[in-house]
């Protein structure tokens, strides 16, 4: 894994940051705190990003790449589009990670470090978390939604 750091006075990196999707409808100051507490970080095929049972504090958004989610060693998903959110569950409850992320192709990721949220101004940390929290319950609900239909399907019911 390569990483870089982000500059937040740099106006090209904040329009980079706006592309993400979650990101996009943010105030510049809340994109510059978010900038301030992330890094780049480029992965080639076959490095592992998040290894089960492992405890850390980053939240992963796809940039480019191709990635495979496993749990107790069985394929249980991919990631692969842009602003794809990952790495979230560990920092909603502060348990272990659940699975294994692996690149499959040259990846490159925004990771944020969400432990700074503590060392943000009370203001700033409680508009931060909302923000990633909003993100979250984004994501949790289009997963969700994908769920209920995958076993509607098993099934045989709709609704």
């Amino acid at each position: 894994m390569k990483e870089l750091e982000f500059d937040p006075t740099n106006a090209e990196t904040l329009d980079q940051f706006r592309k993400i999707p979650a990101f996009s409808s943010l105030e510049e100051k809340m994109v510059q705190e978010l900038v301030r507490m992330s890094r780049m970080r480029k992965y080639e095929p076959g490095e592992i990003l998040i290894r089960e049972g492992e405890y850390d504090a980053w939240v992963f958004f796809l940039i480019k790449g191709e990635l495979k989610i496993s749990h107790k060693g069985v394929e249980v998903g991919t990631i692969r589009r842009l602003g794809d959110v990952f790495g979230e569950m560990g920092i909603i409850d502060g348990s272990p990670r659940s699975a294994s992320i692996k690149a499959m192709s040259p990846t490159l990721c925004v990771a944020v470090d969400a432990s700074l949220f503590d060392r943000q101004a009370a203001q700033d940390k409680y508009m931060l978390q909302a923000i990633l929290y909003r993100i979250f319950c984004e994501v949790l609900a289009v997963r969700l939604r994908k769920m209920d239909e995958k076993v509607s399907q098993c099934t045989g019911t709709r609704g």
